[in-house]
């Protein structure tokens, strides 16, 4: 046993040498480098993933590019290298384009390409554009390969440039965060400073300044802002500022992203005025991919060119007018809108086929819609099959990877018992209807939303019922999509109803074959109306939010709750809104005794923020030599212990260090009694002692107790400033 670990030693020892000349440490942090950096680009592409499919083919394609850039890289030369990079980006653009629906050429796409690729360059999130997982499937091979060759090649600042531009496009469109974004900086910085020490064949240590231009970075990138693509923040804002989000906001104005939030309030404000033969849900925007942590409507925007297409099954028309009474940038009307009418201002469809103004209305500005409101009774719904069109399923049926399976099993076990999409659905508003409270006061939580309402929560409003009632259908493959808009509001005349900001609502539209989009509400509407109902009394008593202080609350004519023609809520309109918030906990903690402060603890992007900043901190310190001069000053005032010897030579030191302060510096080979001949007679004192411990006798602890007084003096008498001593010198006379 011991002959062979012997042998075993002997070969490692004889292997270390040949793998430490061939590669040097600095090498190896400087690839470290490209691979952070490449990570970050990546990870972008990873979460794009999780959230339109499975993930786990990008492996697959990384571990290709990888392995091509490694074999390659012994093979080929640069410009090759170069060449075959190109041809992976052009290569999965072509892919890209034959997946998009209708199987197109790609010169026919060839100005709508260039005009995606500008919008995403300016800020269009990869989740909006269709099929974004073939994109980023697509759109990583090219760099990976290209990145990792020249890493590997040792062009550093070459690598860095591939990777960081890969990330770059990220940060433009807006997927990439703050942490992703930092994370790339770091990489980059990384390759490129210690590329630049294995070039040179300089020591490790001289990349400090590395370090210090990293934390610079960081602090300016946290503090100034210069990701403006970020889309997250290390540093959470939660609790800075007093302006409250509203309901609206966080709904019909977020465009084309909605973001489940935390607590909201309601407006008061007047919005619309609604003319129309029949109350409805004044749809004004619908969202397809659900991100886990909120909804963003994928595809573009095209120029209103003339009607629309019809639900596929029954319908009856209805006729609306709206007329702004502020200003306003969006153009609701009923499920399902074909034309438009009377519009002051340029209209854009969305592919979802919805209306969007391309500038806002202003008050007292006015527009027409029809609708085609489908009429299917339950039994025609219950009847209507699962025979979807394949983009609606494809589109409507799609949750993030990260979807829990506990949200798919619970949806199994309550809706055992529904024989066809139409109870399902069914089943599940009621469910949640029935067994969630109403709040607007609600923290929002980490992670899936869907999930954490489900198995986490009591309470809610209506963006959290909405996403979980889609997101429980999808997981039984029943096309849904997440709806946003304005309930009936208030009624004024049989044909007109006053529509306000607190009537901003969020609900579900399910698709049936041969019907079309049907709507369903899983919020409890009583609720709702009562908050709505307090918020414009409190309006009326506050004078604010243009309300008629004389209108009484029994005066005020509740919004009524559509039906389908059966009876049964959810057709054409849903019932409800949002209610008053239960009330919470006591704040003195719900048994009457004091609340425990706790201490927030960092989360671990902002620990690793802080390591890097005071690393940074450090090696600017140790660059300038103020660590040198801080564990001086320290060193200075710490009283010599040990032998009286150790004691002695102590003293002395600190004796030469204070003369060297002063401007006399030690030369090399001067002794005690040379340096120390023009000095205090203290410090000459302190030389002698010295020498008598070093050279001399030796020295015994009245010489040492003597050496530390003599130091004490004279550090003492340093410490005081001019004015004190002028002081002390003008008593003394």
């Amino acid at each position: 046993m011991s002959t062979a670990s012997t042998a075993v030693r002997e070969a490692v020892d004889d292997a270390l040498p040949a793998v430490t000349d061939r590669v040097s440490v600095p090498q190896l942090v400087a690839l470290g480098g490209v691979v952070v950096a490449l990570w970050a680009f990546l990870s972008v592409l990873h979460e794009i993933l999780v959230v339109t499919g499975d993930p786990g083919q990008l492996y697959y394609v990384l571990a290709g590019a990888g392995l091509a850039g490694t074999v390659l890289a012994r093979v080929i030369r640069p410009r090759t290298a170069l060449g075959l990079g190109a041809a992976a980006v052009v290569g999965g653009t072509y892919l890209y384009v034959q997946s998009l629906p209708g199987g197109v050429q790609f010169l026919a796409v060839a100005a709508p390409m260039l005009t995606d690729a500008w919008e995403l360059l300016a800020g269009l999130s990869v989740l909006r554009i269709v099929n974004a997982d073939i994109w980023a499937l697509t759109a990583a091979p090219g760099p990976v390969f290209l990145a990792w060759y020249l890493g590997l090649r040792r062009h550093y600042t070459a690598a860095s440039a591939v990777a960081g531009g890969a990330l770059g496009v990220m940060v433009l469109t807006g997927d990439a965060t703050t942490t992703a974004t930092l994370i790339g900086v770091v990489g980059v910085t990384t390759a490129v400073a210690f590329g630049d020490c294995d070039r040179r064949n300089e020591p490790l240590r001289n990349a400090d300044a590395l370090v210090v231009l990293l934390a610079t970075m960081v602090v300016l990138t946290l503090f100034v802002g210069v990701v403006p693509g970020a889309a997250d923040s290390l540093i959470s804002t939660e609790g800075i500022g007093t302006e409250e989000t509203t309901m609206e906001s966080s709904l019909v104005y977020a465009g084309d992203q909605v973001s489940v939030t935390g607590p909201v309030e309601l407006s008061p404000e007047v919005r619309y005025t609604v003319e129309a033969d029949r109350e409805s849900y004044w749809r004004a925007g619908t969202y397809d991919r659900y991100t886990g942590g909120g909804w963003v409507r994928s595809g573009g925007l095209r120029s209103y060119q003339g009607p629309l297409q019809s639900p596929p099954g029954d319908s009856r028309t209805l006729e609306q007018k709206y007329t702004a009474e502020t200003e306003i940038a969006t153009l609701p009307a009923a499920n399902k809108p074909v034309s438009v009418g009377s519009v002051p201002v340029p209209v854009q469809v969305t592919d979802a086929g919805g209306f969007q103004p391309a500038s806002p209305l202003q008050g007292g500005e006015s527009y027409r819609a029809t609708s085609e409101v489908p009429t299917a009774n339950s039994r025609q719904l219950q009847a209507a099959g699962t025979d979807y069109p394949e983009g609606i399923e494809t589109r409507y049926t799609e949750l993030p990877d990260s979807t829990p399976a506990r949200v798919a099993e619970r949806t199994d076990r309550l809706t055992a018992n529904a024989d066809n999409p139409y109870d399902t659905a069914r089943v599940i508003e009621q469910w949640l209807e029935n067994n969630r409270e109403y709040s607007l006061d609600v923290e929002r939580p980490r992670g899936n939303i869907a999930d954490s309402f489900l198995f986490e929560m009591d309470a809610g409003y209506c963006t959290y019922y909405a996403t979980t009632m889609v997101t429980m259908l999808r997981t039984q493959d029943i096309p849904a999509r997440f709806v946003v808009g304005y309930t009936t509001g208030q009624q004024v005349a049989d044909d007109e109803w006053v529509v306000r900001g607190y009537n901003s609502h969020a609900w579900v539209e399910v698709y049936f074959p041969e019907h079309g989009w049907i709507t369903f509400d899983p919020t409890p509407s009583s609720p709702r109306e009562s908050a709505e109902l307090d918020t414009l009394d409190d309006a009326r008593t506050q004078g604010t939010g243009d309300v008629d202080t004389t209108e009484s609350r029994e005066s005020t004519i509740a919004p009524t709750t559509p039906s389908t023609p059966d009876g049964t809520p959810g057709g054409d309109g849903l019932n409800g809104s949002e209610t008053t918030p239960p009330s919470g906990p006591d704040e003195t903690g719900g048994d009457g005794g004091l609340s425990i402060p706790t201490i927030p603890l960092p989360t671990p992007e902002q620990l690793g923020v802080g390591l890097l900043v005071l690393a940074g901190l450090l090696a600017a310190g140790r660059r300038t030599g103020l660590n040198q001069q801080l564990y001086r000053a320290v060193w200075l005032r710490r009283r010599p212990d040990g032998d009286p010897e150790d004691v002695v030579a102590g003293a002395y030191h600190r004796v030469v260090y204070l003369r060297e302060l002063a401007g006399r510096e030690k030369a090399p080979g001067e002794t005690p009694r040379e340096f120390l001949a023009d000095a205090d007679e203290r410090a000459k004192r302190v030389g002698d002692l010295y020498e008598r411990a070093k050279y001399g006798p030796g020295i015994d602890e009245a010489g040492a107790t003597e050496a530390t007084r003599l130091l004490a003096e004279l550090l003492d008498e340093r410490s005081r400033l001019p004015h004190r001593l002028e002081k002390r010198d003008t008593k003394s006379r």
